[in-house]
């Protein structure tokens, strides 16, 4: 995929979980890239804090203050195209970004800020045991050592014969670990309909699924039947229902 046109699913919230991957790979092999990634993310809480107003004569000078902010470094091309193209942009209320996509909530980031996974409560797992060599601790030794992949097949299995829902549960886990969300919504909406032991969990783990897939109302609705239900993450529900707002 084009880089250009991966930065802007980034910053639009549509990443896929394949182009998540490539995103996460760039970041970490190509300098330059990385460096336009972060000029734009700054650029983003810039406008997130400043009224459009301030925007307009800050902005007219943004790429001037750049250059100044780096006196012993030549920008390389790419670099300086981004820098100018984001301040016309947001200039002019048009461009590859926009200005609503700058100004709305940053769906990924409060998602990465808020998803912390889940842990192993149910099946104790003794390393170095050999008499269990069952599907079961297999599946939950994938989850415990974040080899996602496998969890998720091994669930995915377990869950033919076993469909309860701590099955269910770590198996939606394991999507999110993996960054499947729009796979963990269904599991997990299924679990808050039983209303079963997961059931708070669910909420709030949905609500985190919906806000990866960009659905804020889906997720402002979950998050507001996990602050009346009190058992889970209370705090943390009411705190993020602000931040939306």
């Amino acid at each position: 995929m084009d880089k250009e046109l991966l930065l802007y699913n980034y910053f639009a919230n549509r990443l896929t979980p394949e182009q998540e991957k490539m995103l996460d790979q760039l970041l970490e092999t190509d300098s330059e890239f990385k460096e336009q990634f972060d000029f734009e993310n700054d650029l983003k809480q810039v406008i997130r804090d400043k009224k459009a107003k301030e925007l307009k004569s800050k902005l007219i000078g943004f790429e001037d203050e750049i250059q100044k902010e780096r006196p012993a470094r030549k920008p390389s091309l790419g670099y300086r195209k981004w820098a100018m193209a984001a301040s016309i942009a947001l200039l002019i209320g048009l461009g590859w970004l926009g200005y609503n996509t700058f100004s709305g909530p940053d769906y990924g980031g409060l998602y990465d800020e808020n998803f912390q996974e889940y842990p192993n409560t149910v099946y104790a797992i003794t390393r170095g045991e050999t008499t269990d060599d069952s599907l079961e601790r297999k599946a939950f030794l994938a989850y415990e050592t974040n080899d996602n992949v496998r969890a998720v097949s091994l669930f995915t299995e377990l869950k033919a014969t076993k469909n309860t829902e701590t099955v269910n549960f770590y198996l939606a886990q394991s999507f999110l670990k993996n960054k499947q969300p729009e796979k963990a919504i269904p599991l997990l909406n299924e679990i808050i309909g039983k209303k079963g032991e997961f059931a708070p969990q669910a909420l709030w783990y949905g609500a985190l699924a919906y806000l990866k897939t960009g659905e804020e109302d889906r997720a402002v609705s979950l998050l507001g039947d996990l602050v009346a239900d009190g058992r889970y993450k209370k705090a943390e529900a009411s705190a993020l229902l602000e931040e939306l707002e």
